[in-house]
């Protein structure tokens, strides 16, 4: 008999239409273990951290519902990039880790975070939710020291249990562990984006554009006649290129205005077809025809 858990799983895969990475499943269960009966804020307490997305999924929030809105959109923050799948919410400045998966029918990628209400730069904070949460906790740790003991034994029991299921090989606390392990993750970028997070394709599919680096971003903002970058990006494409109109069209996002977040669109749609990634095609689409959403909890519309 199918247990409660694997129907929320499968419902997940078939809502997103790949599975998550597996650690996703393991740090349910370590919620779950933390506090057993409200494991989507095991975390809330201690580090302001609340299980959001697909740990909703788990914890049976959708049981028996068909929201109005397709479940690519829950969590889904109005700047966040396709490859981005939010699974963790912060307390201040709309804060959230997710998952950042390059091909996610691969599972490749790492687990990144950012804050919505503030500038957009994505960090790469591990390969797991793990790492993740774990660095954050170790961020947390300075500022727990001024407090004393009182405030440093709730991150102790929560380390301690994290170290269980994942970072057991770190022994550093707080700055030391930040200094060594903030953004170590084993994804390697094949082209740098503004944001801060890359892109990651075969070498053979990408060749740098005329102008690169910071002269291209600087080009970018000023939004002074871009249609030859573009057309270069297109050009590219046509040409065996793909990773190059992903680059591209990655570095629009990141900017402001509507030309640009057309040229933006119409770049990562093409790169992703071309690359054989449909799921971030669909997940683009879908997002693009709600990105002025109220809330990123499509529940709420209900």
């Amino acid at each position: 008999m199918t247990s409660r858990l694997e129907q929320r799983t499968a419902r997940l895969r078939a809502e997103y239409g790949f599975g998550f990475p597996p650690d996703l499943l393991r740090f349910w269960e370590f919620a779950s273990r933390l506090a057993p009966l409200d494991p989507l804020n095991a975390l809330a307490e201690t580090l302001g951290v609340v299980l959001v997305g697909p740990f909703e999924v788990l914890h049976g929030r959708f049981d028996g519902r068909v929201p109005r809105r397709s479940l690519l959109l829950h969590w889904r923050y109005h700047d966040d990039p396709p490859e981005f799948f939010t699974a963790l919410a912060g307390a201040s400045d709309g804060l959230h880790w997710g998952y950042f998966l390059d091909d996610p029918a691969a599972r490749g990628g790492c687990v990144a975070s950012y804050y919505a209400r503030d500038a957009y730069e994505l960090s790469a904070d591990g390969d797991t939710l793990f790492d993740a949460v774990r660095l954050h906790l170790e961020y947390e740790q300075a500022a727990a020291e001024i407090d004393g003991p009182a405030a440093l034994a709730p991150l102790e029991r929560v380390r301690s249990r994290l170290m269980e299921y994942g970072t057991a090989d770190r022994p550093e606390v707080g700055d030391e562990y930040t200094e060594r392990w903030a953004g170590n993750t084993t994804r390697t970028p094949t082209a740098a984006t503004m944001e801060g997070m890359g892109v990651v394709v075969p070498g053979d599919k990408y060749r740098p554009l005329s102008l690169d680096g910071k002269k291209l971003w600087k080009r970018l903002r000023r939004g002074d006649d871009l249609e030859p970058l573009v057309e270069e990006a297109r050009l590219a494409l046509a040409e065996g290129f793909p990773g190059t109109a992903l680059k591209l069209g990655k570095d629009l996002w990141a900017c402001v205005g509507e030309a640009k977040a057309r040229w933006a669109g119409e770049l990562l749609e093409s790169a992703y077809e071309a690359l054989g990634r449909p799921t971030l095609s669909r997940v683009l689409q879908t997002h693009l025809s709600c990105r002025g959403l109220p809330s990123v909890d499509i529940l709420e519309e209900e």
